[in-house]
């Protein structure tokens, strides 16, 4: 089986908990693991802070969710200008921005950004999960 949940968010702070919530009480319908879950809220969470800061102004960002049997696989699109994950300088340890990709990668078992053409990124995150009790029971 295979779930896919599709967002389509104004870019507004207020989204990304929003967000998170979302996908947690998917998962957790499905036997997720606290501490899996924990980690894609957080994941997903600074992807979608990303966005919103990032993204043009007034343009709304899209999140797609696909819950396979043994991965989530996250999408994030926004229409911003982004930066290529090498060119991703590191943040000093007391700076409070500026480490939402690194935390995804810690995270996360892929992370691939990519450009959209004309314009904008996407973010793919892909997490394998632990379950606490087999899937649909």
């Amino acid at each position: 089986m295979e779930v896919r949940l599709s967002l389509s968010l104004p870019r507004d702070r207020s989204t990304v908990p929003l967000t998170r919530r979302v996908l947690d009480a998917a998962l957790a319908v499905f036997s997720v693991t606290k501490e899996c879950r924990d980690d894609i809220g957080l994941a997903v969470g600074e992807a979608c802070a990303n966005a919103v800061q990032h993204a043009d102004s007034g343009a709304d960002y899209e999140v797609t969710v696909t819950i396979h049997e043994d991965r989530c696989v996250i999408d994030v699109v926004d229409d911003g200008t982004g930066m290529e994950s090498a060119d991703l300088p590191d943040a000093p340890p007391d700076a409070e921005t500026g480490r939402g990709l690194k935390i995804i990668h810690a995270l996360a078992d892929m992370v691939e950004l990519r450009r959209r053409q004309p314009r904008g990124m996407v973010l793919r995150i892909v997490k394998l999960l632990t379950r606490s009790s087999p899937a649909y029971s």
